[in-house]
């Protein structure tokens, strides 16, 4: 049997250009009233703390306190309204056929992003994905804690979370594909056969040219 083929995307810096989706989504919600600035500001001192305590990408990876006490029901309908309003919108065109290119092509899409996963799902159908991974949120007695849950994709834990969802010994690597935009995604990058730097860091945007990859802006 014919292994499959990936094209695995990553979201923030790489379709929404020097954005990270869950800032946004936060600036969307305390714009529109959805969360009061008493919680946006705690949010930003809980923040703050977990920065000091852990580091930025232990805060990012733990830390969903502007959603404490929301029941998910709501926030997922918060989130559809940000996708429609703001996200889907976000990703250029260009990207966007270069993707469903892809998956034309036979690969199998795959988002793979630090950002929640109510915001990864609201570009399922304008990128034609098939698998997506995100962060998910931690609830208990039908509310949202505040925190996170489960592997935080980033670094080389955005390859574990991928193994978590499919079986790599079923993957074709070397004609699959994979768009990024940072040197931190270089373990994602170099499992594939076809690593594309999209609006690249310094440092991948050199390690890009020095190993003849593609790059896009």
């Amino acid at each position: 049997m014919d292994r499959m083929r990936l094209a695995v995307i990553d979201l923030d810096g790489t379709l929404l250009k020097g954005m990270t989706a869950e800032r946004v989504f936060f600036l969307h919600l305390v714009a529109h009233g959805r969360i009061g600035l008493g919680r946006a500001v705690s949010f930003l001192l809980s923040f703050a703390g977990d920065l000091l305590r852990g580091g930025l990408q232990r805060a990012i990876g733990t830390n969903a306190r502007f959603l404490s006490g929301e029941t998910p029901e709501t926030v997922q309908l918060w989130a559809r309204e940000f996708g429609r309003v703001f996200l889907r919108k976000a990703v250029p065109d260009g990207l966007r056929e270069k993707i469903l290119g892809l998956k034309q092509d036979g690969c199998r899409v795959v988002l793979l992003s630090g950002s929640l996963q109510i915001l990864v799902d609201e570009l399922k159908e304008r990128l034609g994905a098939e698998i997506l991974i995100g962060g998910e949120l931690e609830a208990a007695d039908e509310k949202l804690t505040g925190r996170k849950t489960g592997i935080h994709p980033y670094g080389r834990e955005k390859v574990a979370a991928l193994y978590s969802r499919i079986d790599p010994r079923a993957v074709d690597w070397e004609r699959s594909w994979a768009l990024a935009d940072r040197i931190s995604d270089l373990p994602v990058l170099e499992l594939v056969g076809n690593p594309v730097a999209v609006h690249p860091d310094r440092r991948l945007r050199r390690l890009a040219r020095k190993r003849g990859w593609e790059t896009i802006g």
